[in-house]
């Protein structure tokens, strides 16, 4: 099987110079460049074609973000997956909904770093339960300027689905609250999916968080 090459977009050259050292001790993981800023990123990115890209979110010359939209306007093959030290609720909205395939904290154990590149580079969406909470809550707060107040649309969930929406804002998984509550994963994640329908999230943002929900256990 052929190793899931990466590209490392970072301006901090300890950090980038750790990450390529601690990628290159795995076996089906392969570096094949590093960049400084986000013009090299793009020219890169497109000259190497690389299958993930490890891109900081905050560069010089240009932003991630803004890099993000010029490789979607190219229809680039390569997925991206944001490191970032950076953990604002519209960052992380904006790079998923620029194209991001993932977003993962600095902070992350060594183990989901590699495990996030995996999933990315499998076709699924990546983010930490902390950064999926922090989207629904932001998009809870978000709603208030909304004509139906959020309390009026929070009455149109069942009982069941106050207790899910209660646990998710705790930080459980899928898991915990299936044992929580005695019911299966997989009736949690319909619950989960109730919850964002009734509180009217719109139709892109509610993709995003059923694929992530799919895969936070």
């Amino acid at each position: 099987m052929e190793p899931i090459t990466v590209l490392v977009a970072d301006d901090h050259t300890l950090f980038r110079e750790g990450l390529v050292m601690l990628l290159s001790l795995q076996d089906d993981i392969r570096v094949v460049g590093e960049a400084e800023d986000g013009l090299q990123t793009l020219s890169m990115a497109e000259a190497l074609q690389p299958d993930i890209l490890l891109l900081d979110v905050r560069m010089p010359k240009l932003g991630g973000l803004e890099v993000l939209k010029q490789m979607r306007v190219k229809r680039s093959r390569t997925r991206t997956l944001i490191l970032s030290g950076f953990f604002e609720d519209e960052l992380i909205t904006d790079a998923f909904q620029h194209g991001a395939k993932g977003y993962l904290l600095k902070t992350a154990k060594q183990e989901d770093l590699i495990k996030a590149i995996q999933t990315t580079h499998a076709g699924e969406l990546w983010a930490e339960r902390k950064v999926l909470t922090q989207v629904v809550e932001s998009m809870l707060q978000s709603m208030e300027g909304l004509k139906a107040p959020l309390s009026a649309l929070r009455e149109n969930l069942t009982k069941r689905e106050h207790e899910v929406a209660k646990w998710v804002m705790q930080g459980m998984t899928n898991k915990e609250i299936a044992s929580q509550l005695g019911i299966s994963e997989r009736t949690v994640k319909a619950h989960l999916c109730n919850i964002f329908s009734k509180l009217k999230v719109s139709r892109r943002l509610q993709l995003l968080l059923r694929q992530i929900v799919e895969r936070t256990d």
